[in-house]
């Protein structure tokens, strides 16, 4: 199966208010079949399977997939988009409905207009080395049925059973057959290769009887088994598309199902040759275990390829080749098609493009190189199989002549294979050199056309910066790449990688400046999901990584401890700054109020743990006390305690420029969770909610939220980060950020670069 893969979701362009003069409609096109989501995909987000009346499967994103699912019956746009804009949890416009479907569904054939005829060609993919002028040997139904026979065989039990009689039978055939005897058979008869020939045809044949089977045992349904072209090889092929709707295990076993088949083969060969001793038996019986070997190896779409791209999740490896390869750039973003992947299918994928591409540019460069004494060896091998066919005409040995014209073929086939994929290298860099060269020459008359301005006259200031502060590409700090850079002599710059790419972005973010103040509240509805560690860690991470003053405020009502956690007990709290609130008037006055950390030199403003306090601070409080802090700060961060509706904490959030969110990684905290974005939607703070960051937080080594958890997130809210399980950030005394984990520390930064996106938007207090 070839899926097409199309873009995931675009922004929708905003509503305009002129007037539309039809209210289009749409339908999905005759004969669509909606399969369901990719199961163990190695995307990042959710993908769907659809599949046309011509049998191309297409891989859509969340977003598109709901679209074609709603568009029937067909209705005015205004209620399809409705009904997206509810099952996807953002809103979707008309004008945005109307841009996904001409741009991205219409020309796929899954959506048509109402009114339109169905399309008589629509796109179809066309992969990489894939199979061309298919015909069919067996049609679905019948495939089916002979699959639902076969499919027992797949039972483990049955598994096992039959590899270790493969053991068995290799033992047999190597300590009791004589090769090469076998082979002297063979030269002396050459007939015999005619039913070697045959025999090898059948087991392909079986084989792809293995892959229908398996992928009934799996509960797909499989299509036909059928022969096409490859390159300019003959080869056999089943449709197992309905395989994707399988789990990653029934994908491997339908992958691997062929092979399992050859096995029964080899073994039903061996014991005939136990039977018979027969030469021919046990030729067979060892090529076709050398044939199985090839199809492992993962280079051209044999199984080995179909197995590793279901272990990683994605559908065409060839598709990723140049995307991979562009993001290996020293110094250039990486390419959305391999962002888009997971970090673990993204390591196969890459692995693999950097393993294959070197080995296929060999494999052309030595058949450019050596294509001309091939040509001179085949023709000699041509003409003297002429002679044989001469020969074996007199004497009308049908036989021989048949085994002539099958040596002919046999060379005539890789020969003219090679041709065919020269040629066609040779014609897609002819094409791309002149789609550059097109490219080129509309830019040159662009800027021929255009009005060329005078060079400005440059400033002392602008000199200055020329001279002083020229740009310089960038250079890496750490790895092999400093190392090369460092003992070239500055010379040899391989870039940074990308792991330091994302660290350097991720730092110019979480350093965007703030004019004026900032207020960021970080929150949970459930106590015990680490809230005021990553308040904490947040803090001291914009306090290290920032020139800005920083502090963080415990405004738990009860008594939080926060400033337990940066520094020894310090004997002014928040009572005391609001009982002396007139009389401070600078910076070192407010100075003497707050703890502050050793490292980070993150400031921390204690709540009162006096357990003789008989009321808690109100609303009235916490917002005098907020606006003395805007006056000498330019971020604060507000630790609140964990009841919604507390008028403390009602408070906070009408002072607060923007949320942090924190929820445990289980299926309960992210329900907490939901449930306060949807109080806050419910009390007037959406804008809060849009731009909110969700963290996390992980309590036990390996936990990770479910996907359909950060689905939910991701939709409201601007970021989900989660941050690994720390040892350091579970003792709850003293933590120093140098004792976290590298992980631990980059999700961190993670989190405040995602808060500080925010600032250049928003703005500050001024």
């Amino acid at each position: 199966m070839d899926p097409t893969t199309a873009d995931p979701y675009a922004a929708a362009p905003e509503r305009t208010t002129e007037p539309r003069p039809t209210e289009p409609r749409w339908r999905r096109a005759l004969g669509l079949e909606l399969l369901g989501p990719v199961q163990g995909s190695g995307l990042r987000d959710v993908s769907y399977l659809v599949r046309r009346v011509d049998g191309q499967v297409v891989q859509l994103s969340e977003l598109l997939h709901l679209v074609v699912a709603h568009v029937d019956p067909p209705r005015p746009a205004e209620e399809v988009a409705a009904d997206v804009s509810a099952a996807y949890g953002r809103s979707l416009t008309v004008d945005g409905l109307e841009h996904l479907v001409t741009t991205r569904l219409e020309p796929l054939g899954l959506v048509i207009a109402d009114e339109a005829e169905e399309p008589i060609r629509p796109v179809r993919a066309r992969p990489l080395l894939s199979l061309t002028a298919k015909g069919t040997l067996l049609p679905a139904r019948w495939t089916s049925r002979v699959a639902g026979v076969l499919a027992p065989l797949f039972w483990p039990p049955v598994v096992v059973a039959v590899l270790a009689g493969l053991v068995v039978a290799d033992v047999v055939l190597v300590t009791r057959g004589d090769l090469w005897l076998a082979v002297t058979e063979l030269f002396t008869t050459p007939t015999l290769a005619l039913v070697m020939y045959a025999l090898l045809i059948a087991g392909a044949i079986v084989h792809e009887t293995g892959h229908a089977a398996a992928c009934r045992y799996g509960g797909a349904e499989p299509g036909e088994i059928g022969v096409g072209i490859y390159i300019v090889f003959p080869a056999f092929y089943t449709d197992v598309t309905e395989s994707y709707r399988l789990g990653r295990s029934g994908r491997v076993r339908t992958d691997l199902g062929g092979l399992y088949f050859n096995v029964l083969c080899v073994l039903a060969l061996a014991a005939a040759y136990v039977a018979t001793g027969s030469g021919l038996l046990l030729l067979t019986a060892l090529i076709m275990q050398v044939q199985m070997l090839q199809q492992l190896v993962p280079v051209v779409r044999f199984d080995g390829y179909y197995v590793l791209s279901d272990l990683a999740g994605v559908p065409d490896l060839f598709a990723r080749v140049g995307p991979v390869l562009r993001s290996l750039r020293p110094g250039l973003p990486a390419d959305p098609r391999v962002t888009e992947l997971r970090p673990r299918s993204r390591r196969v994928v890459t692995a693999w493009v950097v393993t294959i591409v070197p080995l296929l540019a060999g494999v052309v460069v030595w058949l450019v190189w050596n294509l001309p004494e091939l040509l001179q060896r085949g023709r000699d091998g041509i003409q003297l199989q002429q002679q044989v066919f001469d020969v074996a005409w007199d004497r009308r040995d049908w036989a021989a002549m048949a085994l002539a014209v099958v040596s002919i073929a046999l060379i005539l086939v890789p020969l003219v294979g090679m041709v065919v994929v020269l040629w066609r290298l040779l014609t897609s860099l002819v094409t791309l050199s002149r789609n550059r060269a097109a490219r080129r020459e509309e830019q040159a008359a662009f800027e021929g056309d255009a009005v060329v301005p005078p060079p400005p006259v440059v400033s002392a200031a602008g000199f200055t910066d020329e001279i002083m502060y020229p740009p310089r590409p960038p250079t890496p700090e750490h790895g092999w790449r400093r190392a090369v850079y460092r003992a070239s002599g500055r010379l040899l710059n391989p870039g940074p990688s990308a792991v330091e790419r994302h660290r350097r972005e991720l730092a110019r973010r979480l350093r965007t400046p703030i004019a004026g103040s900032r207020r960021v509240v970080v929150m949970s509805r459930k106590g015990g999901v680490g809230k005021t560690t990553i308040a904490l860690a947040i803090g001291s991470t914009f306090a290290m990584l920032r020139g800005d003053r920083v502090v963080a405020v415990d405004a738990n009502p009860d008594a939080g401890n926060l400033a337990h956690r940066v520094a020894p007990p310090h004997d002014r709290t928040i009572t005391d700054v609001l009982r002396d609130l007139d009389s401070i008037t600078s910076y070192a006055a407010l100075r003497s109020y707050t703890a502050q950390a050793l490292e980070s030199r993150l400031e921390v403003l204690a709540s009162d743990d006096d357990p003789g306090i008989g009321m808690a601070l109100g609303r009235d409080d916490y917002h005098r006390l907020i606006g003395l802090l805007d006056r000498f700060y330019n971020l604060i961060l507000l630790d609140t305690g964990t009841g919604i509706l507390d008028s403390a904490n009602q408070g906070l959030l009408a002072e607060a420029d923007q949320v942090v969110l924190v929820v445990r990684a289980g299926l309960d905290g992210g329900r907490a969770g939901a449930l306060t974005l949807d109080w806050m939607d419910e009390h007037g703070f959406e804008d809060l909610v849009s731009q909110a960051v969700v963290v996390v937080n992980a309590q036990r080594r390996g936990a990770a939220p479910p996907d359909l958890m950060r689905r939910h997130f991701e939709k409201r809210c601007a970021r989900v980060v989660t941050v690994p399980w720390d040892d350091a950030l579970e003792q709850g005394a003293l933590t120093d950020m140098s004792s976290l984990h590298r992980r631990t520390r980059d999700s961190l930064v993670d989190i405040a670069a995602a808060v500080a996106d925010n600032f250049a938007r928003m703005g500050g207090r001024p």
